[in-house]
């Protein structure tokens, strides 16, 4: 056990960041090369210049959707001000923000280990995500899936880290401030989406759960997060446009039927993420690594195995629940990528109650030499067959390194030229082809009455804008 230990202190660790800085580093750079999207990128904005700021997102409000955080991020973006060059960092700001956020909760959980395990812990996760990701443009680049999902997945571990902080302040002045920006946490989460809506409310009722089953307390804390999920589902749950979404899809509102879709999906993608990735192997090495933190440092784990189970099943099980009872179809690309990321960091931790759970009861017993070689073996190469054979990993890399990403930017540009300089109020753009796939959803149609096609034209001031395909010339 001790030269495993020493082993992955003195290379895993790095080899960990690596794996951080091998993935990220594509994926901040091909973020400059980001343009939005025609599929309601422009809409939003749009919409904010025919009716105002305040309107627009009333707008939607009332004819649409109840997301009311998700609509203040869509209708507030550099858009507004026409930079291009603006939108482009935003999903700057969304990788670093998940990385930063996973290495927050890394120091929360584990706050013995030193500033380098966390940051690799981060990276194993980070990983891990990107091998498995269903959309990469979903994910980081289309900002109106990534204000859904991707944001209030990092604000729901924000909340997380401020709700272990919260017990470990020594001031009043501090528990109250930590309480109101939880609070916040709380409302925007709920505002933001229905996976995200339903993922806070499990997680608050959790932590009541716990307080009162094995503390027998009820705290300030909870109660200001009761008030605050209150306040938001006020909003979400009145929300004229909620009842409009919801009732013209025929297929939704089948309890029974979603709740069971729901399990099936889970399942599938369950047994899908644990034999497709090196994430077993990296739970024996996390179970390594915990062995040598001293259970008092292991505060954060020593809560029952079989509550946290049933909280990790309840949450993953809600995520994939909402689009079969909303709109009666399978989850999205952006709705997995939403569920995956919660199993990857729910996985780690409620491995790490278990081992500790075990470890108290019972002395586990050593790893002999050979069979701690043949676990970093096998870790090693998978790792290195992942990094060059996974899909997402690929394309990421090619997208940028053969200028297919650069060749996207020009060409936007282009069009952007063709708009501006238009003396007519009905503009032709070229079609792009062969799009990079991490950065690219969809484009405008040949039909000029197509939504994104009008969202487009109306953002830029036009009548109409058709897509010019190549073989029309």
């Amino acid at each position: 056990m001790n030269n495993l230990i020493r082993i992955y202190r003195t290379v895993g660790n790095t080899i960990n960041i690596a794996l951080l800085a091998g993935v990220l580093l594509p994926l901040i750079a091909l973020s400059f090369y980001n343009h939005p999207s025609p599929a309601d990128d422009y809409g939003y904005i749009d919409t904010v210049f025919k009716y105002g700021w305040l309107e627009a997102m009333h707008y939607y409000y009332t004819g649409w959707t109840g997301r009311y955080f998700g609509i203040f991020l869509n209708h507030t973006n550099p858009l507004l001000f026409h930079s291009v060059e603006g939108f482009k960092v935003l999903p700057v700001l969304v990788i670093l923000g998940l990385v930063a956020i996973l290495y927050g909760l890394a120091r929360q959980l584990t706050p013995t280990l030193s500033w380098r395990a966390h940051l690799g812990f981060a990276g194993v996760l980070f990983f891990l995500y990107i091998l498995k990701l269903p959309s990469v443009a979903e994910a980081f680049y289309w900002m109106a899936a990534f204000v859904t999902f991707s944001v209030p997945a990092i604000m729901t571990f924000g909340w997380i880290i401020l709700t272990i902080r919260w017990y470990r302040l020594e001031t009043k002045r501090l528990q109250i401030l930590t309480t109101v920006f939880a609070g916040f946490l709380v409302f925007a989460i709920i505002g933001s989406s229905e996976p995200s809506l339903l993922t806070i409310l499990i997680l608050i009722a959790g932590l009541w759960g716990y307080r009162l089953l094995f503390h027998k307390k009820v705290d300030g804390f909870m109660i200001g997060m009761l008030v605050a999920a209150a306040i938001g589902c006020f909003f979400y749950f009145r929300a004229p446009g909620l009842t409009v979404r919801i009732g013209g899809n025929p297929l939704s509102g089948n309890i029974p039927k979603s709740m069971l879709n729901a399990f099936k999906t889970l399942t599938l993608l369950t047994v899908d993420w644990l034999t497709t990735t090196p994430i077993l192997l990296f739970t024996v090495v996390w179970f390594i690594v915990l062995s040598r933190i001293v259970p008092q440092a292991r505060a954060y784990f020593a809560v029952p195995f079989w509550y946290v189970s049933l909280l990790f099943l309840g949450v993953l099980a809600a995520q994939l629940f909402t689009p079969y009872y909303g709109i009666g179809i399978d989850p999205t690309a952006r709705e997995v990528n939403y569920v995956y990321l919660f199993f990857l960091v729910g996985w780690f931790y409620v491995a790490g109650v278990l081992f500790h759970e075990v470890n108290s009861q019972f002395t586990l017993p050593h790893i002999p030499r050979l069979p701690q070689g043949i676990i970093l073996t096998i870790l090693a190469f998978w790792i290195v067959f992942d990094v060059y054979e996974n899909a997402n990993i690929r394309m990421v890399y090619k997208d940028w390194l053969s200028g297919k990403a650069a060749t996207y930017n020009a060409k936007m540009y282009q069009r952007y030229e063709l708009i501006k300089n238009s003396p007519t109020p009905v503009v032709y753009l070229p079609e792009i082809k062969d799009p990079p796939q991490s950065l690219f959803v969809d484009d405008i149609k040949e039909d000029k009455n197509h939504w994104w096609n009008k969202l487009m034209a109306g953002y830029f001031g036009k009548e109409a804008i058709y897509l010019k395909k190549a073989d029309h010339d």
